[in-house]
């Protein structure tokens, strides 16, 4: 069968990085069908809709019933579902609902894929189930070291070692391991915290020296394409893009805004109003702050090589910084077109 001309479920294709990934996988004639908790919710502002002849059905990675009758017929499989929340409520609902999503639906999508022979997955993990490297550049083979600074990264890295496990065992799984990721129809921690900064309702900055990396996502979406590929068996690559810092990306904020850096305050000067914060989540509020956001940003880095998948794959990760920038500036445009739809 033409490499062009499969079939392909993808788990998370209304997501943030799938709906990006859907066009790309549909310009090269790919027949896709999109596992979704409610096919009618098909449309979500700023991000792409779905391409015309993409066959949405009705599933969850939590019942192996649905997953059963989403992948008869299939070629492939790429696993994009995940419960992606940084900043987590410490309520036993909100973590019960992370883990069932990102370590049970996997374990379930796998068993499933096994039962019906299918012949490539494409699992989406991330540098944060590999854990922090002390400010190197580490590679694929790096293993966490059990410290945990939020509960996405435990699941995550739960659901890493099982994928890895059963990729071990022979299971034909390829895995994309991205660092942070940005592009328009986000709703990330990181996306929300731009529109806050470009709206002026971010008064001050937390001063810290964590470090992580950034990629725009069509390039992560490239390098998931490639681990389609019939030549690439069992492999995991780093797909993570340039470094860098908060206090960094604030600075770039302002410089576009043309507004003056925003005052830092140490997260130790904040502990008891995110203990508080997280009191009231608990009482399903939505707050600016919790007690894991300032663990996140207690100096530890998160940064990895990409050499292999450049080798290898001739992957690259574009320009950050300047895809960065232009990012923000859809934003802004996006969020000056909205204040006068509502003048």
């Amino acid at each position: 069968m033409a490499i062009n001309n499969r079939n392909l479920l993808i788990t998370g294709g209304t997501g943030f990085i799938g709906s990006h990934l859907l066009h790309k996988l549909a310009e090269q004639g790919h027949n896709l069908t999109v596992l979704s908790r409610n096919p009618q919710n098909r449309v979500i502002p700023y991000r792409p809709k779905l391409p015309e002849k993409v066959n949405v059905v009705t599933g969850d990675i939590l019942q192996p019933q649905s997953l059963k009758q989403a992948l008869a017929g299939q070629d492939a499989v790429i696993h994009l579902a995940a419960d992606y929340r940084v900043g987590l409520a410490p309520t036993r609902q909100a973590r019960q609902h992370m883990y069932q999503t990102n370590v049970i639906g996997t374990s379930n999508l796998l068993a499933a894929a096994q039962d019906a022979d299918i012949s490539k997955i494409v699992y989406m993990s991330s540098t944060a189930a590999l854990g922090e490297t002390q400010g190197a550049l580490l590679d694929e083979s790096h293993r966490h070291n059990g410290i945990f600074r939020s509960y996405y990264e435990e699941t995550k890295h739960i659901a890493h070692e099982l994928v890895v496990k059963q990729q071990c065992q022979g299971a034909p799984i390829n895995i994309a391991i991205s660092g942070g990721v940005f592009g328009l129809g986000d709703n990330s921690v990181l996306a929300q915290t731009v529109n806050a900064f470009l709206l002026g309702k971010i008064p001050f900055q937390i001063a810290t020296t964590s470090t992580f990396q950034l990629c725009h996502v069509s390039h992560v979406c490239d390098g998931l394409i490639t681990l389609l590929s019939p030549e690439i068996v069992r492999q995991n690559y780093i797909l993570a893009g340039e470094t860098f810092s908060m206090p960094e990306l604030f600075q770039m904020l302002s410089h576009f805004c043309g507004r003056p850096s925003l005052p830092a305050k140490k997260a130790s000067s904040l502990k008891i109003p995110a203990w508080l914060m997280d009191k009231l989540a608990s009482l399903g509020l939505t707050m600016p702050l919790s007690c894991e956001a300032l663990h996140i940003m207690d100096g530890s880095s998160y940064t990895y090589s990409s050499y292999k998948a450049q080798q290898q794959l001739g992957w690259s990760a574009g320009y950050p910084k300047e895809e960065f920038i232009e990012y923000v500036s859809h934003l802004a445009t996006q969020l000056s077109s909205a204040k006068k739809d509502v003048a």
